[in-house]
């Protein structure tokens, strides 16, 4: 599928709110809507990337990064094509995008029910500095974030 992997973007304003919220809704069962993307994109230091499949957009990652730290605040791709290495390239292009802008250290957090996100935060060579409890609200129950870092 490598072959396929036609683009990958980075915005710093909301010109790409509109795809982003759309991203993020194929993405996961509580999306964000556009005017939180615009919210978001109109801080200083937030930095949208959007890959393309085939000419198709079909993953993101929202980061905010502040001197020489930045956090992965969102990250995702569309169901329908997991599993096939998009999220890898997507990060590997973030982590190149990030040290070009001279950043250090990478932050997020996962739920600690999604293995498969651990696993390639893992095989990147993030590690867990700690827990979030009831980080995520998940209507009856929270879940509980692992919080990662990766040295640059």
């Amino acid at each position: 599928m490598t072959d396929l992997f036609t683009e990958t973007d980075f915005f710093t304003d909301s010109s790409a709110a509109t795809l982003a919220s759309a991203l993020h809704a194929r993405c996961f069962d509580d999306p964000w809507n556009e005017e939180a993307f615009v919210s978001a994109l109109n801080i200083p230091g937030t930095i949208l990337q959007v890959m393309c499949v085939a000419k198709e957009p079909t993953a993101f990652a929202l980061y905010r990064q502040i001197l020489d730290e930045a956090e992965i605040l969102s990250l995702g791709t569309v169901p329908e094509l997991r599993e096939k290495g998009i999220a890898t390239r997507l990060l590997d292009d973030g982590i190149k995008f990030l040290r070009e802008r001279k950043t250090q250290i990478l932050l997020l957090e996962v739920g600690v029910q999604n293995i498969a996100a651990q696993q390639l935060y893992r095989a990147k060579g993030f590690r867990e500095i700690g827990r979030r409890p009831n980080y995520y609200n998940h209507g009856a129950g929270g879940e509980d974030a692992i919080m990662m870092k990766l040295q640059l």
